[in-house]
């Protein structure tokens, strides 16, 4: 059933989780050099801008605000599949049984028809669409604090609520009225 393409397929994967690693760690290189520069020049130009903040803190909020997250899910997400694929191969055609022994074992829905072959592939891109949704919604739920409001966080400055933050779970279902309460009569 594992045949060389799956393996290839693999091999792809794999490469893809390198390249999106080695992205992340060059662009973090290269933040990590580019907030050293813009700490110094606002220490030169704007010091009121970093009064309080250490240069080791100012680059690790500003790594931690413009870094390519997206890289490291991305990885997560093939890695996941990776993992998750065997089993995959093994549940959907076990599904696809059960499915086809209750409507009674049709001739044409065997293990070497279409229907067999269309089901084992799209079952195993629906788990691994699904797996990348989960993680691609753990990015969105964990996405960073904007840079001016964590460093001005960091100078102890109180932050307005801008709405960059999410609603408490408590708010979610609290529609806001937008009708006007004046109305000419």
């Amino acid at each position: 059933m594992f045949d060389l393409s799956l393996y290839i397929l693999g091999g792809v994967f794999v490469l893809f989780i390198l390249a999106s690693l080695s992205r992340w760690a060059i662009a973090v290189r290269g933040l990590t050099q580019e907030a050293t520069e813009e700490y110094q020049t606002r220490c030169a130009e704007k010091p009121a801008s970093v009064r309080g903040v250490s240069q080791d803190e100012f680059v690790r909020l500003f790594v931690t605000s413009f870094q390519p997250r997206w890289t490291l899910y991305a990885a997560a997400a093939a890695a996941t599949a990776i993992v998750v694929s065997p089993a995959a191969l093994l549940a959907v055609p076990a599904l696809y049984d059960v499915i086809w022994r209750a409507n009674g074992a049709p001739d044409w829905g065997g293990r070497t028809g279409y229907v067999f072959m269309f089901s084992l592939f799209f079952g195993v891109v629906f788990i691994w669409a699904a797996l990348a949704a989960f993680i691609a919604r753990l990015h969105h739920l964990r996405a960073p604090e904007p840079f001016n409001h964590a460093l001005a966080r960091a100078r102890g400055e109180p932050i307005e609520d801008t709405g960059w933050r999410p609603r408490p779970k408590w708010a979610r279902k609290i529609k806001i009225d937008t009708t006007d309460t004046e109305t000419d009569s």
